[in-house]
């Protein structure tokens, strides 16, 4: 009784709780919006005045309509919710005022034009009349030195009348038009200050100045000595009054300040009204709060009758459990007293005679259940010997459960060799188009001329490689074979990269009607080095997002640049900022959880699952980096993406390593594969290195054209219709007809010694083809046969050279060389047990640097383990010294220089 009651005031304290906290949150959260567009409401108005241009004001005015529809609409919602009579809706000029405004800024950019043209009208005028008083001005000058010259010409003659008519007539002339042209610049000076005037009284005060200048200007113009000249000034002059006239400069200028003061005056207005409207807003707010608290007064009282029943409830409880401790005291513990003696007794191998039965309740049944349990005490007894057949029958059961537990693991490991075959599958089934796609693009790259399409190409190009290298790491985690996410750091052009991301963020965009802005700072380094493909994933991610979940607005991309004053290395930071949905707290704490989405998201139907963000912060911890968010709901979100990067060598690019070589190699080429793309792809690579291609579809038709002509190359794919790439490999190698015999496969193969001597090939070439390497195993610039192992060792040491630079790539060859004689030694000198752990080690060191003779030695080694008998011991060692000429030789043709203290 005391549970019910206390269960049914707790749900109804619970739901008057609930009840109250979803009609007091809605009108919290319109109050705040509202708020927060009375703000965005007063930033804007004050714009109207600055605007420069007509699509300013049209952004503006379209921006200031839609906060007043905003404010106006959450009013409303307010004043619906207010408790009472229902109340009208407020009424405000709000939208009329925004459309005068926007009327007369349109009006006053009229006028700002105008005011312009004829400004540069007057300004001409006024230089084309100062250089005609200037003109005027220096031939009175050169008439009165004319005629002083004149006095000392003649000096018997009386010079008082001459001095009297120089006086009179040049020299008052000469001050006059001085005075004119003084007169003049002070008019020119005072038009330029006009169109920049922001009060009617400068307007006024400029405009009697103006008329006054004017006016003693033409009275001055009198003393020109060409009447031509005289009447073109004057005719400048009276252009000058016009412009301060009717429809001149100055009724122009003091038009437009009248609109700008109107402009303001209605911003004022407009802001009144807002405030107005956000008054109604929270007197409405503090209505339905003043209700909510009102309605919890009236619940706490009502839960206080409750509290007091119930308090009622448990004094009625407790004194009924009172009366029932006395009753059990006489009638139950006695009884049970005497009951549990008994079953001590019993326990301890005494049955003794049967227990009375006291009654016909519980404790009744209770003797005789004891009655019944000393009778099978002594049967237990007898059934003790029958315990040694029950033991054996139950380990029968065990043996069987045994075996069913063997089968069901067999079938487990059926399941996972399914697993296995049902991945390599996919990883040919999706290699296999990649390989073509990525062919096409590379080909067709180098045959576009037009820079636009090539740049679109090459960022095609450069996305099929990224998501090659992305299905690559999918399937080996998929496998077991790797989880972790490995860095694969390359170097890239920053600029280049930001280009490509900027190409897909406005393609993403455009879909929407959204704007896309990219940004790079200035003072990024031109070439990076880093792991390009997840950096190009994390934004690639982001930028999808930020697109999908904003309606309307801006998404942007910037791109900033910082130096970490530990390492002294540049940290990148890629920003992603939209103006979408935006996220809660709650959501934000979730962001990067797998499967975790925004309940905004859910409800506006936007599609996805919840991983790009879950897989984005992975990759970004794989770099070394920092992933995080800013996001407030309705307002949008920035994501931004912190790398620590190297500083790369821009000859080294990752786009212009994998372009293909030009030569001409005169090469006669067999290409084996039941793929049209692929035969396409390969075709296309080898003909541009100048080698004649003939194809093949199926293994018997390889065979029969390998033996009908000479060719001095085999391009074999693995997976042929007919027969297995294995097999005509055998084939031809039993014939002899092609000296080189190269696999192509889309599975995951690495192209080492063993794996060669396993397949029966040459080379093992990964799907899709690189043009380097095709060129490489046909010898470009050498002989049509497979390069040498220290051709094979130069090789690898220039791709080093080229990932890793000059420095490091000697100081990697240096270690080895110190290396190898005390990992031989140990070799050596270690158990027999221990060898093939030894041999494992040095081997994937000698792998790095193409040491092949000396890595199939360590396989022996490895594989033979406590086996390995001393013959094969001295071919390791021999093969060790010939390894360290052979790298020593290849460095040295390297331009490495690794000796002690070299700075290379």
């Amino acid at each position: 009784m005391v549970g019910l009651a206390a269960i049914g005031v707790n749900r109804y304290l619970v739901r008057t709780q609930d009840s109250l906290v979803q009609e007091s949150l809605p009108a919290i959260a319109l109050t705040s919006r509202i708020d927060a567009s009375t703000q965005l409401v007063g930033s804007l108005a004050s714009t109207f005045v600055q605007a420069g241009s007509r699509e300013d004001v049209e952004k503006t005015a379209a921006a200031l309509e839609r906060a007043v529809v905003s404010i106006e609409d959450g009013v409303r919602a307010l004043v619906a919710m207010t408790p009472g009579p229902a109340a009208h809706p407020p009424q405000s000029q709000a939208r009329d005022i925004v459309a005068r405004m926007t009327v007369n800024a349109q009006e006053e950019l009229a006028l700002a034009d105008r005011i312009a043209a004829r400004a540069a009208e007057v300004a001409q005028d006024g230089v084309l009349l100062e250089d005609l008083i200037e003109a005027e001005t220096d031939l009175a000058r050169l008439r009165i030195t004319a005629g002083i010259a004149d006095l000392y010409a003649a000096p018997d003659a009386a010079p008082r009348p001459a001095l009297d008519a120089l006086a009179d007539r040049y020299f008052f002339a000469f001050e006059r038009l001085t005075e004119l042209a003084r007169m003049v610049d002070a008019v020119r000076l005072q038009f330029q200050q006009v169109p920049a005037m922001a009060t009617r009284q400068d307007v006024d005060a400029a405009h009697d100045t103006l008329a006054a200048g004017l006016d003693l200007a033409l009275r001055r113009v009198g003393f020109l000595s060409s009447p031509l000249v005289t009447q073109e000034a004057a005719s400048l002059l009276n252009r000058q009054q016009a412009a301060i006239g009717p429809g001149g400069l100055t009724e122009l200028s003091h038009d437009r300040i009248v609109l700008q003061a109107s402009i303001a005056q209605d911003g004022v207005r407009l802001q009144n009204v807002i405030a107005d409207l956000s008054d109604r807003a929270r007197q409405a707010r503090d209505a339905v709060q003043a209700d909510g608290l009102a309605r919890i007064a009236a619940a706490k009282q009502r839960s206080s009758v409750m509290l007091f029943g119930l308090l009622l409830v448990v004094a009625v409880a407790v004194t009924t459990a009172a009366l029932l401790t006395l009753y059990a005291r006489k009638k139950v513990i006695g009884r049970l007293g005497n009951l549990s003696r008994r079953i001590i007794a019993v326990a301890g191998g005494t049955s003794g005679e049967p227990i009375p039965i006291s009654g016909h309740d519980e404790i009744g049944r209770m003797e005789k259940a004891l009655n019944i349990l000393r009778r099978r005490a002594s049967d237990a007894l007898r059934l003790r010997d029958s315990l040694e057949e029950a033991v054996i029958a139950r380990t029968g059961d065990v043996v069987r459960e045994m075996q069913a537990s063997d089968k069901a693991r067999a079938e487990a490991e059926a399941a996972n060799r399914s697993k296995t075959e049902f991945l390599a599958r996919m990883s040919h089934e999706i290699r296999t188009p990649l390989n073509g796609i990525i062919g096409m693009l590379d080909l067709l790259e180098t045959e576009v001329q037009d820079s636009d399409r090539k740049a679109r190409t090459r960022t095609a190009l450069n996305s099929a490689r990224d998501l090659l290298d992305i299905t690559n790491d999918v399937l080996n985690f998929a496998s077991n074979e790797d989880r972790t996410n490995r860095d694969n750091p390359v170097h890239f052009r920053l600029r280049e990269l930001v280009g490509q991301m900027g190409h897909q963020l406005q393609s993403l965009a455009a879909q929407k009607g959204l704007d896309a802005v990219v940004d790079l700072s200035e003072t990024a380094p031109p070439a990076l080095f880093g792991d390009v493909v997840k950096i190009r994933q994390i934004v690639g991610n982001l930028m999808s997002n930020a697109v999908k979940y904003t309606r309307s607005g801006t998404v942007m991309l910037l791109v900033e640049h910082a130096i970490d004053d530990r390492s002294g290395q540049p940290v990148l930071s890629f920003v992603v900022a939209d103006t979408g949905i935006g996220m809660s707290p709650e959501a934000i704490a979730h962001a990067f959880d797998a499967y975790a989405r925004a309940d905004s998201a859910k409800r506006a139907g936007i599609e996805g699952l919840g991983l790009g963000l879950a897989i984005s912060r992975s990759l970004t911890e794989a770099l070394g980096g920092v992933l995080s968010v800013e996001s407030q709901a309705g307002v949008g979100s920035r994501f931004t993406l912190t790398v620590p990067l190297e500083i790369g060598d821009p000859a080294l690019a990752a786009q212009e390593e994998e372009r293909a070589l030009q030569a001409d190699l005169s090469r006669e080429v067999l290409v084996i594969d039941d793929h049209a793309v692929n035969l396409m792809v390969a075709r296309g690579y080898l003909e541009r290195l100048g080698c004649r291609v003939s194809e093949a579809e199926t293994g018997t038709a390889g065979l029969k054209l390998s033996r009908e002509r000479h060719f001095d190359l085999a391009l074999i794919d693995l997976d042929l219709p007919d027969m297995r790439g294995e097999e005509v490999a055998a084939q031809m190698a039993q014939d002899g007809a092609v000296p080189i015999l190269v696999a192509l496969t889309a599975h995951l193969i690495d192209d080492t010694p063993e794996n060669r001597e396993r397949l029966g090939f040459s080379r093992i070439l990964a799907k899709p083809i690189s043009p380097r390497a095709l060129a490489e195993v046909l010898g470009a610039g050498g002989p049509a046969t497979l390069p040498p192992e220290n051709a094979m060792v130069l090789d690898s040491l220039r791709a080093d050279i080229a990932d890793l630079g000059m420095q490091a790539t000697a100081q990697i060859v240096q270690a080895f060389r110190d290396d190898l004689p005390h990992a031989i030694d140990t070799l050596l000198s270690t158990p027999a047990e221990a060898r093939p752990k030894a041999a494992h080690k040095l081997k994937g060191a000698a792998s790095n640097f193409r040491l092949d003779q000396l890595c199939a030695a360590l396989a022996r080694v490895e594989k033979a383990g406590a086996d390995a008998d001393a013959a094969v011991m001295e071919d390791v060692e021999r093969l060790a010294i010939e390894a360290m000429r052979i790298l020593e030789t290849a460095a040295a043709q390297a331009g490495l220089q690794t000796a002690p203290g070299s700075t290379k």
